[in-house]
C-alpha cells in the first residue's frame, strides 16, 4: 500500500529536520534543526511554530518526567536544556570519544532511560556506539561498531530493541526493561541490499516499525519479521525521521532534510527540509520521558 496523501504543515526549510516528538500534554510536536541549532514547536490548535534557539548543535532529545525541559544529545555534549528559561547544563559523558565520535539520534525506553548513539565524525568508519543514560545522568557504553547511528524503538511488549546504523541497516537486539540490558544483536532490515538506508524510526500501537529512507522520499512500515508493508511517499527526496502524535496519536509527522541536495533538485523540491504530516491508518504510542 502505498499513502500519497501528506500536507506539508511547516516549511521551515531545515537543513536537517531531525528527532520528532509529540509532546502529549501540551498538544505539540517538537523537532530540531541540527546546523540551525534550534528546537522548534508546531501547536496544531493554533499552528503557530515557536523557535528555541540552542547554543549547541543537536542531536536528538526526550521531555524530563518529572521537572522542565528536555534532556538532549548535543553533538558534542550532553546535559538538559530549560527551554523558557534558555538555560543549558552539561554533565560529564567520559565513555564518549568526542575526538572521533559525535552524538546524533536517541530516544527514550519506557522505564525512562534516554538511549542516544554516536557516528564517526566523516561517517565512514566503525566507531561509533550505543550509550544509555540513566534518571542519575550515568553514561554507558552499550555496543560499539556504529558507523551512522540514528533511529531507536521499541516493541510494545518492550522486549526488542531496533536501531538503525545508516551504513548497515536496522539491528534488532533482545531487551530487558527491567534492567536496561541488550544483547543478541542481530541485523533485522537490510536496507543496504536492498539499495535504501535507513535513518530516524518510530513503532507504531500493533508493534509495526516505521522507518525513514533518505534519497527514496518515502517513510516505510515493517512487519516485526522485516517485511514491507505499506509506505508513505513524500514530495521531497529525504525524509530523516518520523513520529506518531495528533490528538489520538493516529498523525505520522514526518521531518526532512535539504542537506547535500544540489540547488538544481532543490528547484523541484521547494519544500525539502520542511515538516510533513500523513495519516497512514494506524496509531502510535505516547513517547516517554526521561526519568531524570
Amino acid at each position: 500500500m502505498q499513502i500519497t496523501d501528506v500536507e506539508c504543515l511547516v516549511d521551515c526549510k531545515n537543513e536537517i529536520g531531525e528527532g520528532p516528538v509529540w509532546n502529549v500534554e501540551e498538544g505539540a510536536l517538537y523537532w530540531v534543526d541540527c546546523p540551525g541549532r534550534v528546537l522548534q514547536r508546531w501547536t496544531p490548535a493554533t499552528r503557530a511554530v515557536k523557535i528555541f534557539a540552542l547554543t549547541k548543535m543537536p542531536g536528538s532529545f526526550a521531555f524530563r518526567r518529572n521537572a522542565g525541559g528536555v534532556v538532549m544529545a548535543f553533538r558534542n555534549a550532553i546535559g538538559f536544556v530549560d527551554l523558557e528559561a534558555g538555560r543549558e547544563e552539561y554533565v560529564d559523558a567520559p565513555a564518549v570519544e568526542f575526538a572521533k565520535e559525535r552524538f546524533n539520534d536517541g530516544k527514550c525506553d519506557r522505564a525512562g532511560r534516554f538511549w542516544t548513539g554516536t557516528m564517526d565524525r566523516e561517517g565512514k568508519n566503525p566507531v561509533g556506539s550505543l550509550y544509555r543514560v540513566d534518571a542519575d545522568m550515568t553514561v554507558t557504553k552499550m555496543d560499539t561498531g556504529i558507523t551512522a547511528s540514528n533511529g531507536i524503538a521499541w516493541s510494545p511488549d518492550n522486549t526488542t530493541m531496533y536501531y538503525c546504523d545508516s551504513r548497515a541497516g536496522v539491528y534488532a537486539y533482545d531487551y530487558d526493561l527491567g534492567t536496561g540490558a541488550i544483547g543478541n544483536r542481530r541485523l533485522h532490515l537490510d536496507l543496504i541490499a536492498q539499495g535504501s538506508h535507513p535513518d530516524g524510526c518510530t513503532v507504531d500501537a500493533e508493534g509495526f516499525l516505521w522507518v525513514a529512507e533518505p534519497n527514496s522520499s518515502c517513510v516505510r512500515r515493517y512487519d516485526p519479521k522485516g517485511r514491507r508493508e505499506r509506505e508513505v511517499r513524500l514530495p521531497v527526496t529525504r525524509p530523516a525521521s518520523c513520529m506518531f502524535g495528533g490528538d489520538d496519536l493516529s498523525t505520522l509527522f514526518i521531518t526532512t532534510l535539504r542537506y547535500r541536495i544540489s540547488p538544481e533538485d532543490l528547484a523541484g523540491q521547494p519544500l525539502a527540509g520542511g515538516l510533513f504530516a500523513a495519516r497512514p491508518g494506524v496509531k502510535g504510542l505516547p513517547e516517554p520521558r526521561f526519568a531524570g
